[in-house]
């Protein structure tokens, strides 16, 4: 993980992709026992906004509002992953 943010209600990993590829390590980290109070994630790439179910993409120009969102945004269910 390149860096962890945290909510009231999670803390969330945060990946930032060079190049598009596989995050399996943010996979790794959302789906582990080990770790329940992270229930999503967040990559940052070039690609648009999206939810996949698991985690956030982000573009790189969003990061600035990471902040924002993680104030706005509600925690998804554990179910909902």
């Amino acid at each position: 993980m390149d860096f962890f943010m945290r909510t009231t209600e999670s803390l969330v990993p945060v990946e930032v992709k060079a190049k598009d590829g596989a995050t399996v390590s943010l996979n790794n980290l959302i789906s582990s026992d080990s770790y329940p109070d992270i229930r999503f994630g967040i990559k940052l790439c070039h690609r648009n906004i999206g939810f996949n179910g698991r985690f956030y993409t982000i573009p790189y120009f969003c990061a600035f509002l990471l902040r924002r969102f993680l104030k706005d945004t509600p925690v998804p269910a554990m179910n909902d992953c």
